[in-house]
This record gives structure tokens, C-alpha cells and sequence, in this order.
């Protein structure tokens, strides 16, 4: 399905909007600094809120949605919830650790381990709480070693944390500095880059938060060794559609641009070289670390505003199972899961009757595996080859 030419950029200005609006409304009203004509254009803020949130994060969930099922079943897999903690909230992240039975998962607010499936008693509160935008940064030897992140409402507007939770600092900017973080490295200095008011980029040590200067416009997406050299580049959208790798220097080491009916938000796998994927509705194509085109699948009966949201191969890419998932208006609380063989057919797809964002292929010899979190759980799936 098409959308609108403007549809997803009228989008992401609607959203920033939103942020600004309602922090504001429930310190006016909450300071009772609000007179008879402020309180009538409160109401008329709040009603365009209400039709903001309704077109774009509610309406009802669409018939097929609905029920949690599964509607293809050609290669038919166990599946068992290896994780259940009603506190965990939305696992946004699941980092394998060296010993391939061992998992860290993340999500806003906590840090666990997953040790042969089993949760390990102890886990680590992340204060404060991190919004969907966070990224795992590597040590030279492989191992995840921070967690970096943006508050609600920008507040912080980014966050270092080490990976047992514990905070190394945090930068307060309000709303001229809020959304996605990356990390950087020039090859001198690592850098953690987070958007300022004026889209402009800001380049923050990383070891200690401070300012070091400002960059050109962009839209960050998210930070990976595209290179392969260890170091990391940073994702930025040009336009809305329009996508590109930067170095630390911010030069332009390749770049993508697709038609409009492709949703803004492409998924970055956490592979040793991350893989780009974007969505068209049913249409999902996958891009190398070169952004050059290198698969296509068919996401049979995903509309818009249905898109990818995490997506891994599962074994040798790029000649290996896939499986991706995908989700639409935040108020449907419905994600899709799609599995593909490794010629590209679909062979498994299962509506899940609530939030998943997060994906990881699981090392287990003769089986493919991997691991999908959702709200307060990780599903384990396994497909005999």
C-alpha cells in the first residue's frame, strides 16, 4: 500500500511536536498557570493531540490483526518462553554474550542475563529509564560493554551506562537535545552524537559527556561498524527516504535512496557487518553494510502502517533462513513475525498478540534458532533443518 508522498516526514514532524506539547500542557495545568483564554487554547492543543495520538499511535486493531495466530506453517517450530518477568516492560535489545548460552537482555529500565535459558536471579535497575532509542556498544574483543540511550521527552537527553546497569554519565539539554543517539569514532576519540533542536548534530565525549562541537543536519538512525575495521559509523537519514553511512570525519561513505512508499525507519541488524533492511508494506528488502541491494522478500499480507521493526538470518548470511518482525500503530499492541528459508520462500508467520521489538539468532549447531522479546518475555523458536 502507498502512502502519501509526505505521509511519514508530516509524521516524524507531528511526533516531535507531540514531545514538545505535552510535557508543556501538564506543567501549565499542573503550576495552575492557566487562564480563562489559556485554558481554551489548552483545550484546542489537547483536542489536536488526541487526534494526533488517534491517527497515529490508536484506531482499532484491523480484523486480521486481531487474533493471535498463525497463518503459515510450512516449516512448523517449537516455541517456549525462556523469559517471563512482569517488571521487564519492552525488551528493546538481545546482545548474545561470547559464551553462545548466554544472553543479556535490555530494555528501558532493567539489564538481565539469560544463562541456558534461565533468567539469573540478580538484575540491574537502569535509572534513568531509557526511550526506544539505545545502542550496545562493543569492546575490541566483541563483548558488549555500555549501553547508550535517550529519556522520555528528552530528559536525559542521552545517557552512558556500563553493561551491569550502572550509570556513567548522563547530559540534561531538555528539548534541544532529544531523540536517537549513535556512537562514533573518528579514529581518535569515540563520540556519543545526539540531535539538537535545530537538527544539527551534537558530538559529546564519551568519556565524559562535554560538548566537543557541533555537526552538519542529519537524522540519526543508529551507529555500527559498517566498515568492519572496529570502529563505529553512524546511520543518518538525509531526507525521508533518503539514507546514508558517515564516518567520524562525517564524510559519506555510502549512501540509498528509495521511493517514497518505504517506511522511514529502516532495522539494522546486529550482525559482525549489520545488514540494512527497510519495509513497503508487504515488500522487505535487505541491504549489505555497502548499502547495495541484496534480498528481497515477499511480507505476504503486511500493509501500512505495518513495517520491520527488528530482522537477523539466522545462520551464514546472506544464504540463510531470515526472520523478521514487524509492527504498526503503537495502540494495536499486535507485532508480525515472518520466517523465510534460505532461498527466500515464506515458511512461518504468526500474528503475536502483543508488542515485539527486539530479535537475535541463537548459535545451537544443528538447529536454527533465535530468540524474540516482547513485552515482559523472550520466546525461544527452533526450526529443525
Amino acid at each position: 500500500m502507498k502512502r502519501k508522498k509526505n505521509d511519514s516526514k508530516s509524521r516524524i514532524g507531528k511526533l516531535h511536536s507531540t514531545y514538545m506539547i505535552v510535557p508543556f500542557l501538564w506543567g501549565r495545568l499542573r503550576f495552575g498557570m492557566v487562564s480563562g483564554i489559556g485554558l481554551l487554547q489548552i483545550c484546542c492543543v489537547a483536542i489536536a493531540v488526541s487526534i494526533f495520538f488517534t491517527s497515529c499511535g490508536g484506531g482499532s486493531v484491523p480484523g486480521y490483526l486481531r487474533d493471535a495466530k498463525v497463518d503459515i506453517s510450512k516449516w512448523t517450530p517449537t516455541k517456549e518462553v525462556v523469559l517471563k518477568k512482569d517488571s521487564l516492560n519492552l525488551v528493546k535489545a538481545i546482545v548474545p554474550l561470547q559464551d553462545s548460552t548466554e544472553f543479556l537482555i535490555v530494555s528501558d529500565n532493567q539489564v538481565c542475563k539469560l544463562s541456558n535459558y534461565k533468567l539469573n536471579p540478580e538484575y540491574k535497575v537502569i535509572s534513568p529509564r531509557l526511550s526506544d532509542h539505545l545502542a550496545i556498544v562493543r569492546n575490541t574483543s566483541g563483548e558488549p560493554s555500555y549501553i547508550v540511550g535517550g529519556g522520555l521527552w528528552g530528559k536525559p537527553s542521552v545517557a552512558v551506562f556500563d553493561i551491569n546497569g550502572q550509570l556513567k554519565w548522563e547530559k540534561e539539554s531538555g528539548f534541544d537535545g532529544m531523540g536517537k543517539t549513535a556512537v562514533l569514532d573518528d579514529g581518535d576519540e569515540r563520540f556519543v552524537v545526539v540531535e539538537n533542536s535545530d537538527s544539527a548534530l551534537l558530538y559529546l565525549s564519551f568519556e565524559t559527556g562535554e560538548i566537543v562541537r557541533k555537526g552538519s543536519p542529519a537524522r540519526i538512525l543508529t551507529s555500527a561498524d559498517f566498515t568492519g575495521d572496529g570502529h563505529q559509523e553512524m546511520f543518518v537519514g538525509r531526507g525521508e527516504v533518503d539514507f546514508a553511512v558517515l564516518d567520524g570525519k562525517e564524510h559519506e561513505l555510502s549512501r540509498l535512496k528509495v521511493s517514497d512508499a518505504y517506511w522511514y525507519e529502516p532495522v539494522v541488524t546486529s550482525s559482525v557487518l549489520p545488514y540494512v533492511v527497510l519495509s513497503a508494506g508487504d515488500t522487505l528488502d535487505v541491504y549489505d553494510s555497502n548499502l547495495k541491494l541484496l534480498k528481497k522478500y515477499n511480507a505476504v499480507g503486511a500493509t501500512s502502517p505495518m513495517h520491520v521493526v527488528a530482522a537477523t538470518f539466522i545462520g551464514i548470511a546472506p544464504d540463510a533462513m531470515f526472520a523478521a518482525v514487524y509492527k504498526g500503530r503503537g495502540g494495536w499492541h499486535r507485532s508480525i513475525l515472518f520466517v523465510f528459508s534460505s532461498t527466500g520462500e515464506l515458511v512461518y508467520k504468526e500474528i503475536l498478540g502483543d508488542d515485539y521489538q527486539s530479535i537475535c539468532p541463537v548459535n545451537s549447531g544443528g538447529k536454527m534458532e533465535f530468540l524474540v522479546g516482547g513485552r515482559n518475555e523472550v520466546l525461544l523458536y527452533s526450526f529443525q533443518q
